[in-house]
């Protein structure tokens, strides 16, 4: 089953123009393109090839441009016709330093551009992959879907591109609700209600965003619930994004109810240059969009849902009160036994192994490490003792690299009152700590 990260997001607001460039096509003779996506706490992780490189980009329905991150580890990409500018992101007023280029040959799969607009942000602090686990070198979403009918479907894994020309896919069970658009991004009308009061809301679809839903509280209509708490919500271009974290009834998009909706209320200060819509609420993110099959048509500003086997699914939330994020890797001695000959006798031509003994061997393999990066106040890590910086050896007897950041994630918000073990260290001292899950919500 998977689990939301209450960690994750990534979302971009930018403010400037852009202008038509050429699209992505699909391989001749194809009607459409298959492409295999990885799912990292919600969100969408595609392989890309960008001007001869291989890269990894989120498919984000919420930015309407290109961008390029992380320069120090794709520094071997050669960017065109570089041009210096300045964006705004989520978590604050700065702007940040980035270069748009023009002219890049863009390949996902069997989909092509060979005239790609590239945004790079240049600030090396602006690193996504630690809290995802697995590097996020880029972002990418209207560039792509705008040329497309294009079918994601989360329980398989895959986004298929169809030619819209040429499109052939049966839609019988699934519900047709209308989009919008404001600065190339979609918009969605759906109707939440909090505590005993229904709102009708306008979100941002946005499948960079790992949460369920985020609201607008300073909107009429809108409130953040009695039973909330504070937390760290996510990652922007500027630093962390913060608010408060709750439960509402229930989220209605079209003829489909999804109840006890985990939602997040960022604070005014976080979402400070953000609300260029005046007519937004919130964001719709990946913990609802993966629990069902979409169909997204953009030139007909139309989106198509069918609900999947992960529908029902509870919306889980942390119950442990820590932020972890890979913190790269470390080296991992280990011993193997192997069989090693002792000597030969040659008879007849042939080598005959007069005797073996078993041996053993060490080897040396480079492991994931994860660290503490924030320990939310009074919550059971917190009361345990745990604290920033803190480095993971071991949770429930097991060794840390052997987990991926996903699967930490999915454990400390399984289960109430689950015994939660961990081993750190903590400068030169080695130390142990337990705790048990606890809700909050």
């Amino acid at each position: 089953m998977l689990k939301t990260s209450p960690l994750v997001l990534i979302f971009f607001l930018f403010t400037l123009s852009t202008y038509c460039q050429e699209g992505f096509f699909i391989e001749k003779g194809r009607r459409s393109a298959k492409i295999k996506f990885d799912l990292v706490n919600n969100l969408m992780i595609i392989p890309v090839e960008l001007n001869g490189q291989e890269l990894s980009f989120l498919l984000d329905t919420g930015v309407s441009t290109t961008v390029l991150l992380n320069l120090e580890e794709v520094d071997s990409v050669m960017l065109k016709n570089a041009q210096k500018i300045n964006l705004r992101g989520l978590g604050g007023e700065e702007l940040i330093e980035a270069y748009k280029t023009h002219g890049n040959e863009l390949k996902i799969g069997k989909v092509t551009s060979k005239n790609m607009d590239v945004f790079l942000i240049f600030t090396k602090e602006v690193n996504f992959s630690p809290r995802l686990g697995v590097p996020v070198n880029g972002i990418i979403g209207y560039d792509f879907f705008k040329d497309f009918i294009v079918e994601v479907n989360y329980a398989r894994r895959f986004i298929r591109a169809h030619d819209p020309n040429q499109f052939r896919k049966g839609l019988s069970g699934y519900k047709e609700l209308p989009l919008r658009f404001f600065q190339n991004k979609p918009y969605i009308n759906s109707t939440v209600q909090i505590m005993d009061r229904k709102t009708d809301v306008t979100l941002l679809l946005d499948s960079g965003l790992g949460d369920a839903v985020w609201l607008f509280s300073e909107d009429a209509g809108i409130q953040v619930p009695e039973k909330s708490f504070d937390d760290l919500l996510g990652l922007g271009l500027l630093g962390d994004v913060t608010g408060k974290r709750s439960r509402i009834n229930s989220l209605e998009l079209g003829n489909y109810e999804l109840k006890e909706v985990s939602a997040a209320f960022p604070d005014s200060l976080s979402l400070q240059g953000l609300k260029l819509f005046e007519m937004r609420n919130g964001s719709l993110g990946g913990e609802i969009l993966r629990r069902f099959n979409m169909v997204f048509d953009y030139r007909a500003e139309r989106l198509f849902l069918r609900k999947n086997r992960f529908f029902d699914d509870p919306f889980n939330y942390d119950m442990s009160g820590l932020i972890i994020e890979h913190s790269g890797f470390v080296i991992v001695e280990s011993t193997v036994a192997v069989y090693e000959s002792n000597g030969y006798r040659r008879t007849e031509g042939k080598e005959i192994v007069l005797e073996t003994g078993l041996q053993n061997r060490k080897t040396f393999e480079l492991k994931r490490a994860f660290k503490i990066v924030g320990v939310r106040k009074d919550s059971p890590a917190h009361r345990a003792g745990l604290q920033v910086g803190d480095e993971l050896v071991k949770i429930n007897g097991r060794d840390i690299f052997r987990y991926d950041l996903d699967e930490i994630i999915s454990l400390l918000a399984s289960e109430e009152g689950k015994l939660i073990k961990l081993v750190v260290n903590r400068g030169l001292a080695s130390l142990k700590f337990e705790f048990r899950l606890e809700k909050v919500l």
